[in-house]
């Protein structure tokens, strides 16, 4: 698979996240008033670097994955 110019940079590598996720991630970035075309990546990263460097906010982020893992399960 062939990765156009828009896809790649430099320190970046590629996450999978539900389609509804990227939904609501496309949205909020169209909010930020400072836009560029690699902001989503940036605001993605931001987004895991506070909950992975938060242990309280660790806590909120597993139990949600009790609901992902239904979502899952569901489709």
């Amino acid at each position: 698979m062939a990765h156009s110019k828009n896809n790649i940079e430099p320190g970046y590598k590629a996450v999978l996240v539900r389609e509804e996720t990227k939904l609501k991630l496309q949205g909020f970035r169209k909010t930020v008033p400072d836009r560029d075309l690699m902001q989503e990546r940036r605001l993605a990263t931001a987004a895991l670097e506070y909950c992975l460097n938060r242990p309280e906010v660790m806590l909120e982020v597993l139990k949600l994955v009790n609901e992902v893992v239904m979502l899952d399960i569901q489709r």
